[in-house]
């Protein structure tokens, strides 16, 4: 716009100053204005072709919103149908917990045995329970079934899924994850076996499916001033005295070195226990996928005389009645 207003004073510059005629006939000054006019209609061509473009933009970008906005309009219908379906499945929910007393109070006990003993109704249910931990409430695995139920699982193993190889905090605090696999903690132990005497079984399976069990009467763990102490005597079952050689042995990590043995048995079979010269039983040992037979693998070492890798092996103490 701003060249069309250019060439219109040009055009008026060429036809007069101070009122004079610039040409001296008008053949002349008609071609000024011819010129003058071609230049005028290039400008307006371009000019058009500016605004017809602009314009496209503009309607292209009135559809994308239009789209965007049909979009946007879609999808919030879906979300209102999907918070509509979350409302309905909560009130569901609520409405299934209010109709069952057994939920409208914490089930909650000392240990597997006293949550059994409060609440009959979890006999055979196993699964993971709170009990009342050291000034905390703690997860861990029931198992209330086995031999009347009531066994509260120390530690277990089945995947894989955690690692065994941790320091003496870790072993101290206890790990992992009570649904799957864990370490109680080494704290815990000392608290449940030194309030009450408690029993220990341990109940252990191949990759083949055979199954074996080991039951002490006698199972106890000291402070940690004692190094957690392992007391452990009683044996009866089908899976061989393994935990004899264990016995009145302190616990040992890769960071902390309490065995018998010119080295770290810990350190060696990566792995925390009550390592004597080195082990019998190695239930915190190295997880395999298949039956492998050799050192450092989860072992119970009298079940066959063997070291053959094991598939799952658990640990639970109960109250000695």
């Amino acid at each position: 716009m701003e060249g069309m207003l250019s060439i219109l004073i040009f055009t008026l510059l060429l036809k007069s100053t101070n009122g004079q005629l610039l040409y001296d006939d008008v053949e002349e000054e008609q071609k000024c204005v011819n010129v003058a006019a071609h230049i005028i209609k290039n400008e307006l061509q371009q000019f058009t072709k500016s605004i017809e473009r602009i314009v496209k933009q503009n309607i292209e970008g009135i559809k994308n919103l239009d789209a965007s906005v049909r979009n946007m309009k879609t999808d919030f219908q879906k979300l209102l149908v999907l918070q509509q379906e979350a409302i309905d499945n909560s009130t569901n929910i609520i409405g299934d917990k209010l109709t069952c007393s057994d939920r409208l109070t914490p089930i909650l006990g000392t240990d597997c045995a006293d949550i059994l003993k409060r609440y009959p109704d979890t006999r055979g249910k196993d699964g993971v329970y709170d009990i009342v931990g050291l000034n905390r409430i703690m997860a861990v695995y029931c198992d209330m079934t086995t031999d009347n139920g009531g066994w509260t699982v120390i530690q277990r193993r089945v995947n894989g899924s955690v690692n065994f190889n941790n320091n003496w905090t870790e072993y101290k605090n206890g790990f992992g994850f009570a649904d799957h696999e864990y370490w109680i903690g080494n704290d815990m132990l000392h608290r449940l076996t030194s309030q009450k005497p408690q029993e220990l079984r341990v109940d252990m399976e191949r990759f083949n499916g055979e199954k074996a069990y080991a039951v002490y009467s006698r199972f106890a763990v000291g402070d940690e001033t004692s190094k957690y102490k392992l007391e452990v005597n009683g044996y009866s079952g089908n899976a061989g005295d393994s935990l004899d050689y264990h016995n009145n042995m302190k616990f040992s990590t890769p960071d902390q070195d309490n065995d018998n043995k010119n080295g770290s048995c810990a350190t060696k079979f990566r792995s925390g226990l009550w390592f004597n010269n080195c082990y019998f039983a190695n239930p915190n040992g190295q997880y395999t996928d298949s039956e492998i037979t050799g050192p450092g693998y989860i072992i119970w070492k009298l079940w066959k005389n063997s070291s053959i890798s094991l598939k799952s092996i658990q640990l639970m103490i109960r109250p000695r009645f």
